[in-house]
Order: C-alpha cells, then structure tokens, then sequence
C-alpha cells in the first residue's frame, strides 16, 4: 500500500473539516498537482550530449535563454531569468569553463562583452529540448489532439498570470494567440 504523501494528507484535514467541495477543492487540487509537477519536474534528469553528465536546471535556463535570445550581456540575461547577476556570472563561469558557453567582444560597445553558446552548447540544448519533448510526447501520446491544445493553451495562460504577478518576471513567451486561447467555464 501506498504511503499518503504530505499534501494528500493536508487536502484529506481540509476536505473533512468541511471545507466548501464547490469553491476550494479544484483550487486544492490545482494547488497540490502543481506541487506534485514542481517535484516531478525537478527529478527529471537532463543529460549533456556530449558528457553524459546531469545538466543542472540553472546551466538549463541559461543555454536555453542563450539559444533562444542569441548572445547577451551578463546583466541583460540575469535581467531575462529574473536573477541576481552575480548568481549569473557564478553559474556562466561554470559553463564557460565546461565549454558550453564563451565571451565575446559585443559589437555596440567593445568594453563590453557578451555570452554566447558554443557549439558543444547548441548541442547540449537541442539534446536536452529533444529528451524533454520525447518524454511529454510520451506522456501525452494517450491524450486526444484536443486535449493537449487545451492543456497548451492554460499553461500559456497560467505562465502569462505567473509573469505579470511576480515581481522583477520577463516573460518567457508572448502573449497567447488567439488560436491558443480556450475559455474554460468553472
């Protein structure tokens, strides 16, 4: 037998005391799956190609906001992740001297450089993304193409509501489209 984990047992003392099912059980259950995603997501290991080494979530981040804005400033990405620049520099001295990133004089102002992907970090990224898109394919492959459009569609919108109300939040993604936007009735 399974043992209860420690938001089952929360949500179990909040649905016996009586707790109004129609208004808090869907924010309860929300609130307890997007736990239980959080952890989930944060066992999942990321492998570099070429090293076969675990990809740490922040080295993630990094080279995928690397591949995704073309090169930066140190401050210009800490500012995109919503970090401190000084954790950044920690961390893209780490992967510089993996050889997944390099400095490179910036054109608009030679005092100044900017952070690039190397190669072996292009690769590292497409690996990474390609594992992660194989394993929600494979998650998803039972889901109906509606179901997925839709499950798209709220994470956009709950990734949009996280960016406006977090302070110091650049958002990751443009605004849903139109196409993408569900209204779900309550």
């Amino acid at each position: 037998m399974q043992r209860a984990s420690a938001s089952d047992r929360v949500y179990g003392c909040a649905m016996q005391q009586g707790v109004d099912a129609g208004v808090s059980e869907p924010l309860e259950r929300i609130e307890r799956e997007l736990t239980h995603l959080v952890q989930r997501a944060q066992r999942v290991h990321l492998h570099a190609e070429s090293s076969g080494q675990p990809l740490e979530r922040s080295a993630y981040l990094i080279l995928g906001r690397l591949r995704d804005e073309g090169p930066l400033r140190n401050g210009a990405l800490a500012a995109l992740l919503g970090l401190d620049a000084s954790t950044v520099s920690r961390h893209v001295a780490a992967l510089q001297q993996s050889g997944l990133i390099a400095r490179e004089a910036d054109p608009e102002d030679g005092r100044a450089c900017r952070l690039r992907l190397t190669e072996t970090g292009h690769r590292a990224v497409a690996a990474t993304r390609k594992a992660r898109r194989g394993l929600v394919r494979e998650l998803l492959s039972s889901w109906s193409a509606e179901d997925r459009r839709t499950l798209a569609a709220l994470l956009e919108r709950l990734n949009a509501g996280l960016d406006a109300r977090l302070p110091g939040a650049q958002t990751d993604h443009p605004p849903p489209s139109a196409q993408s936007q569900i209204h779900v009735s309550a």
